[in-house]
């Protein structure tokens, strides 16, 4: 699967069809293929706590105290405590 530009920490959401490339300074398509300056961004589809995902993206987080949360793989996971890369 291809990195996209919502997948990168150099995006800004704009609005739901694009958003700003802080490296390029410009808009880029919100799923737009990733460039040459693709840094991951932290999101729960990339962390090492977010288990069994469905077709849709949802699943379960166990890397806080109260464990198996609901989680959504698409949420960014920016100011999570929980946060472990995978």
């Amino acid at each position: 699967m291809k990195n996209k530009h919502n997948d990168c920490e150099n995006f800004e959401y704009f609005d739901v069809a694009k958003g700003y490339c802080v490296k390029h300074d410009g808009l880029v398509p919100y799923d737009g293929d990733a460039c040459e300056c693709f840094s991951q961004r932290r999101k729960c589809k990339n962390c090492a706590h977010f288990l069994n995902p469905d077709k849709e993206g949802i699943g379960t987080c166990d890397g806080l105290e109260d464990h198996s949360f609901w989680a959504i793989a698409e949420r960014d996971a920016m100011n999570c405590e929980g946060y472990q890369k995978a």
